[in-house]
């Protein structure tokens, strides 16, 4: 309320950190691997999918023989950062024969260079060992990252993968879309 008023008697005066231009503009580059070696051998065909902070899925693409996608995004600039020009998303990466990866937390344009890059390692499915989501960078409870995938996976319309053994449970999710 009295921010209200403050506005109405000084229209001049204006929030921290507001702009005219309110997005922040770049290029994404994630590169996906086998395991947690930063040099692990590169995942071809993964797909990744970037979220905003608002739950739109802003971009999606398979990485390349690399293991690399770049994805141009837009999004809102980060009202927590009022002195940089940078966003942050949430970063989603399946592939066959792997369990799902999300990054909650991923800097946009934090050098103001217009690039962000994210390091995605995937962990192999083994029928021996309780296959989950690994995340990074949240505090959320299991569940609440799988139910997450789910809805994410689902409204992008990947299929489940299609295993030889089995798991225990429900297959990771694909790159694949349904057709």
């Amino acid at each position: 309320m009295i921010f209200l008023i403050l506005f109405i008697l000084f229209p001049s005066l204006s929030v921290i950190g507001e702009s005219k231009d309110n997005t922040v503009s770049a290029i994404l580059t994630a590169k996906v691997i086998i395991g947690l070696e930063e040099y692990g051998p590169p995942i071809s065909k993964a797909r990744v999918i970037v979220i905003n902070s608002f739950g739109e899925v802003i971009g999606s693409k398979l990485t390349n023989s690399d293991g690399e996608a770049k994805i141009p995004i837009t999004m809102n600039k980060d009202p927590r950062f009022p002195m940089k020009n940078m966003g942050e998303v949430t970063v989603i990466a399946v592939a066959n024969g792997f369990n799902e990866y999300i990054d909650f937390s991923v800097p946009i344009n934090e050098n103001n260079d217009n690039t962000g890059r994210v390091f995605i390692p995937l962990w192999k499915i083994d029928p021996i060992r309780r296959n989950e989501p690994q995340y990074n960078n949240g505090s959320y409870h299991r569940f609440t990252v799988f139910k997450m995938l789910d809805y994410y996976a689902e409204k992008l319309g990947l299929k489940r993968q299609e295993l030889t053994v089995d798991i225990g449970k429900e297959p990771p999710w694909s790159p694949e879309l349904k057709k």
